[in-house]
């Protein structure tokens, strides 16, 4: 194989989006794919789990969390 499947680890990817500032719209594959299906399943695991909704695709300032290291 020459290249990674490109589904590699997005049910993780989604799942981290919220915390990020991506909205669930924003998902970052193509429709019909394995890929998007995994990412959606991450981005709503996180929401079920408590995460903040992010509305109108990539938030101007994403959310910080006090364990990033960031001021």
């Amino acid at each position: 194989m020459d290249s990674p499947p490109n589904d590699l680890d997005a049910q993780a990817l989604g799942r981290a989006a919220p915390a990020k500032g991506l909205a669930r719209e924003a998902y970052p594959y193509a429709e019909g794919t394995q890929a998007r299906t995994l990412w959606l399943a991450g981005y709503d695991a996180a929401l079920a789990d408590g995460a903040e909704p992010v509305t109108g695709g990539i938030a101007q300032h994403p959310v910080q969390h006090p364990d990033d290291g960031a001021q």
